[in-house]
């Protein structure tokens, strides 16, 4: 844990900000942007933070709650935001974003956008809204996850020298060539549906990273889930229907159907791994969803 700021570490109140960082996200040295945001948000002072080697973001959250710090900052992308907001305290506790990572589909949501001096107007504004996070077999996240081929998009991703979009390009293209569908049951609420996918999305927001709006009647503060099926079709109709998709008009496409549900269970016939917010999360013989209402208060646009 590293604080970059020059400010004592004594003083603070709750109308300061903790800024917290992922130094891997975006894979672009973050100096000048947090010297941006140090001069952007005073009078109010700063304590600067990064997460821990492994992502956790707990230690740094425990520290500055021990000063009074109140407003906390996720400088990153999805994962990052993965990485503390379930630690806050809501409604009490508030959490902030700064787009600075590969893919900011929460932030996106919210009516961020990839501008620092817009997102810094949105912090300074400081209107909260009480969102909902989730849970997959006991883990946090707070986006969406997907069972099938973006998971292994992202597992290929993590062994890449490289980061951002040229990065998930490059894998996707990689995992064209291997096996893509996966068969399977998806338990929503009382209702089984058994069949093959490409994957299978569940969302608490609607869009993925890079704009990709995956789910259209995504809302994250109603208390349920959306799931996207993507069923199995022929390659190139997924091709084709890239710029559908990115424009959120996928009620175009028979093999893409969406549901809402309070409870989740997906069930893959056999070992099918999961990412959530963009992380590889441990592949499990099935995957139980559950959702945690209005247990995040978040600054909004």
């Amino acid at each position: 844990m590293h604080d970059v700021s020059s400010h004592s570490k004594s003083g603070y109140t709750r109308d300061d900000y903790c800024i917290i960082s992922n130094p891997r996200a975006g894979g672009r040295s973050k100096e000048h942007l947090l010297q941006t945001i140090r001069d952007s948000l005073a009078p109010a002072r700063c304590l600067f933070l990064n997460t821990s080697p492994d992502g956790s973001a707990f230690s740094a959250i425990a520290d500055a709650r021990a000063l009074g710090l109140r407003r906390f900052v996720a400088v990153g992308g999805d994962g990052t935001i993965q990485a503390i907001a379930p630690h806050l305290n809501s409604p009490e506790e508030t959490l902030g974003l700064i787009m600075a990572g590969s893919g900011n589909g929460f932030a996106a949501y919210f009516g961020y956008r990839r501008n620092i001096r817009q997102n810094l107007d949105v912090l300074i504004r400081n209107e909260i809204k009480t969102v909902d996070t989730l849970q997959v077999n006991g883990r946090p996240f707070v986006n969406l996850a997907g069972v099938g081929f973006d998971a292994r998009v992202a597992a290929e991703v993590r062994t890449s020298q490289k980061r951002g979009f040229q990065a998930y390009l490059l894998a996707v293209i990689r995992m064209m060539s291997g096996p893509l569908f996966w068969k399977g049951s998806v338990v929503l609420d009382e209702t089984r549906i058994q069949g093959e996918f490409l994957t299978v999305v569940v969302a608490n927001a609607a869009i993925f990273g890079y704009g990709f709006r995956i789910a259209r009647y995504a809302l994250a503060d109603d208390g349920l889930m959306t799931v996207v099926l993507v069923n199995r079709v022929a390659i190139w109709r997924y091709i084709l229907a890239i710029p559908l998709v990115l424009t959120g008009m996928t009620r175009w496409l028979s093999w893409m159907t969406e549901h809402t549900a309070s409870e989740v269970r997906i069930i893959p016939d056999d070992a099918t791994p999961l990412q959530a917010d963009g992380e590889l999360f441990p592949t499990a013989p099935d995957y139980t969803f559950q959702i945690e209402p209005r247990s995040l208060a978040l600054i909004t646009a």
